[in-house]
């Protein structure tokens, strides 16, 4: 599980949250968005965050770029 952030709440939990597959990269997410672990432990609040589509990320859920030393393609 990944360690936990100590993030300000956000401002509001609501609107809309648009999400973005980039090329050959991670999801982009842009609007309010709580990062929830399975366990439901809150890892982040964030308005912008990159998460891992590759599976390869060592920072999980998050992107760190893996996907251009795997040749990720999707």
């Amino acid at each position: 599980e990944p360690p936990l952030k100590d993030t300000p709440a956000l401002e509001a939990r609501d609107g809309p949250l648009k999400i973005t597959p980039t090329v050959n990269g991670p999801l982009k997410l842009e609007g309010n968005a709580e990062i929830v672990t399975g366990t439901g432990h809150t890892i982040d609040r964030t308005a912008r965050v990159f998460l891992c589509r590759c599976g390869h990320s060592a920072n999980k859920p998050f992107c760190d770029n893996s996907h251009k030393r795997v040749g990720f393609v999707g």
